[in-house]
Formats: structure tokens, sequence, C-alpha cells
């Protein structure tokens, strides 16, 4: 099941999923207005069909043609922007984030409107008769024709909007902003304020088990640890998932433990099921590459090529909100109890892997400018002033040493070396 949903969430989200489905809907609109056609008397001067614009069949047909000769070409357009966008946007900002392009709905939603005008033209174009044809007699579908019309207008006001939306989608603002809601979305689901009483913290690993290897290669997508929970309950069992949401595993790698041994193989088809593996990692459910999508945005701007310092700070400070969640919360559980037997067991990912991410990553480019060493620290006194956790405030503090001690090894100006430090000692006190 949790691969069935696994599957559908990356058909869904697709580029070519929202057009196709908008395709589909023209076709069905098309068919049931001029049927509608149909069934309305021919007789244009009948109240029932007063309030429609009549055109003749000559210019029912030029209508049509114009309206959708031009939305092919209007789409045409929109998608070689959107493909320049994503080309724009792979080489500046990584080619992880294009997929957030690729998934925006706005731009699907106007690709599809628009290709589905002319196939709603096309399709109502055909059914238009005249006198001279041998088919039947004449016939316009008058409501079909002023719905095309409707469309265009729709259409006009869709292409107006996506030309501001295509522009405001490619602003560092934007993307910052975006990949920040998405970490703080997965550091809520990882670390609530309030943990469930069934789910507690334990140390340590527990021994023996019988082993379930897994039966493909790909990245821990997406796990249903609900269902993995009901397995286990059901089956009076204790189940370990072994890889961590977005580790990549290989045929044969461990998958789970199970416990007794002897109910391994007896649940590998139902527990393998609960976890969908795939090509790439997405930030559903793992911390650390919804993180590492906005350290890679500072990263990438310090690199010779970009060079740009103030985007860096920008991606310092929105990393911050959600790293500053995570340590002023308790650690989270990875065990799930059920009447007072343990039932599953995940592993979690660490608060110092969330604290180490930044530092590590944009350290070793950040010491030729004086404003990404600044706001790497106002993140390390931001995070030791929020936490919870002595460790973590202990863990800061080294990483800003090595920052300090790194900076002075690569021969600053004396002045920049001054006002680091002396904002060092302001923020964290020593």
């Amino acid at each position: 099941m949790q691969k069935l949903s696994g599957s559908w969430r990356r058909v869904f989200n697709k580029f070519w999923f929202v057009p196709a489905v908008c395709v589909v809907a023209a076709v069905v609109l098309a068919q049931s207005v001029v049927a509608v056609d149909r069934w309305l008397p021919e007789d244009l001067d009948s109240p029932w069909i007063s309030w429609v614009y009549a055109v003749g069949i000559d210019g029912s047909r030029g209508m049509l043609s114009a309206i959708g000769g031009s939305m092919l070409a209007v789409a045409a357009t929109a998608f070689s922007i959107t493909i320049s966008v994503v080309a724009t946007a792979s080489s500046t900002y990584g080619p992880r984030l294009v997929r957030n392009f690729m998934a925006d709905r706005g731009n699907q939603v106007v690709l599809g409107v628009l290709v589905s005008t002319f196939i709603y033209a096309l399709l109502v174009l055909r059914t238009i008769r005249s006198a001279s044809d041998d088919l039947a007699q004449p016939f316009v579908p008058h409501l079909a024709v002023n719905l095309a019309v409707l469309l265009a207008v729709v259409d006009v006001a869709l292409i107006v909007y996506f030309i501001h939306h295509i522009a405001d989608s490619v602003q560092v603002d934007t993307l910052v902003h975006g990949v920040r809601r998405r970490l703080l979305a997965v550091i809520e689901r990882w670390h609530p304020e309030e943990t469930p009483e069934e789910l507690v913290r334990t140390a340590g690993r527990r021994r023996g088990g019988g082993q379930l290897r897994a039966d493909a290669v790909g990245y821990v997508v997406s796990v249903n640890f609900e269902r993995l929970r009901s397995h286990a309950e059901d089956q009076d069992v204790v189940v370990e998932l072994v890889p961590r949401v977005g580790d990549h595993v290989l045929p044969e790698e461990p998958l789970f433990r199970v416990w007794p041994e002897h109910r391994a193989e007896e649940l590998a088809e139902r527990l393998r099921h609960c976890v969908a593996l795939g090509d790439s990692r997405s930030a559903d459910q793992d911390v650390r590459f919804a993180e590492q999508q906005v350290v890679e945005l500072a990263v990438r701007a310090l690199s010779p090529s970009t060079n740009d310092p103030y985007t860096a700070v920008n991606a310092i400070e929105e990393v911050a909100a959600g790293i500053v969640t995570a340590v002023s919360r308790p650690l989270p559980g990875n065990t799930v109890v059920v009447d007072g037997e343990p039932r599953l067991r995940y592993r979690v990912v660490g608060l110092d892997e969330i604290v180490d991410m930044p530092f590590d990553q944009i350290r070793p480019h950040a010491t030729g400018h004086v404003s990404v060493l600044l706001a790497l620290v106002d993140l390390a006194a931001r995070i030791g002033s929020a936490t919870v956790h002595p460790s973590v405030e202990r863990q800061v503090r080294e990483h800003v040493d090595v920052l300090l001690g790194q900076y002075r090894d690569s021969g600053p100006n004396p002045r920049d070396l001054a006002r680091v430090e002396q904002h060092a000692a302001a923020r964290l006190g020593g």
C-alpha cells in the first residue's frame, strides 16, 4: 500500500499530470456541451437561448480556429519560458531545486488550461456542419462556441498570471522561503511540541533478530510508520527499521530486523510494502534532505561563478528557523510502545547532524566573506540561546571556535578579523 501511495505521489508531482487531466476534462466538456447544444431548440429567437450570442457557421469556424491556433502558440511559448527558467534554476541554484519548479501547480495549471482550450476548440470545430456538407443538416453549437470565447478570456488572464508567477518564482527570496517552509514542515513532523505517550526514546540496539533484506536499489523516500506498527501489533512481533528515511539502500542490504527471528520471512512482503524506495530523495519525511536544500543555496551562492554572499546570508537566516525549532524541543522518540511492549523501532536524525550541516558545508566557502562569517556566528548564537540541550550549546561553541581558527589561518585583514572576533564574543559571551 505504501509503495502504491509513493508511486501515486510521484505521478501526481510529474509535470505532465495536471495538463493531462485538463486535456481529459476538455474532451469531456466539449462532448457534453455539444450534446446540450443538440438538445436545445434550433430557433435562435427562443427564450431558452436568447441570451446566447449566435454566430453563423463561417463566423463560428473562424472564431474557433483563431482561439485554437492562438492558444496552442501561447502554450508553446509558455512551455519554452518554463524550460528556460528550469535550466537557469538548475545551473544557478542546484539541480535538486528543479523538482520544485516542475512540481509547481501554477505552471502546470496554466499550461494545462492553454492546451485544453486548444483541444476543446478543435473538438467543437469538427461538429459544425453547413448546408454544403453531405453528412447532415446545418448545425452550429452556439453554446459551445460561446464557452470557447469564455475560455479564451480566462486564458488571457492566466497568461498575465503566468508571466508574474514565473518571474516571481526565480526570485531568491521566493526560493529560500519555499525551502524553509518545507524544512519547518518536516521538522514539525519529527520534533512535535508534544510527543505521543506511546513514542519513547531508547538507547542502544537490540541484538539478534531475523533480517529482511531490500529487494531493490534506491533511496528510502517514505515510510508508513502507522502500518508498520499495525503489522507488528497484529502479528505480536517487534520490528526494527534499519535504514533511516533518506538513506540509500542496495539489494540484499538489511531493511528490517524482526523478533522472534523465525517470523521474519513470514512478514517480509507486508513489511517491504510499508517502505517506498525511489530514485531521488524527497523532503516530505527526510529532515536531512530538506535542510540540505537550504544549505545548498548558500553554498552555491558562495561559488566563484555566482559570488552572491547576500543570498548565502539569507539562506543561513532561513535555516535557523528549522534548527532552532528542533533544538528547542525534547529529543524525538524512536520506539513505539503498545501496552507496555515495544513494537516498532527506527532510527532518527540526531540533533548533532542537524546542527552540524550548515556549519560544516558553508564554513569552507565563507572565509572570503565577512558578512557570511557574521551570519554563521549569529546562527550559532541563536541555536545556543534556544536549545534545551547542553550538548548542543557546547557543539555550536566548538563550531564558532573552528570557524574563527580557520579564518585566522586564511590571513584576513586585521580589521575584519577583529570585527568577527568581537562579534563572536558579544553574541556568545566568550
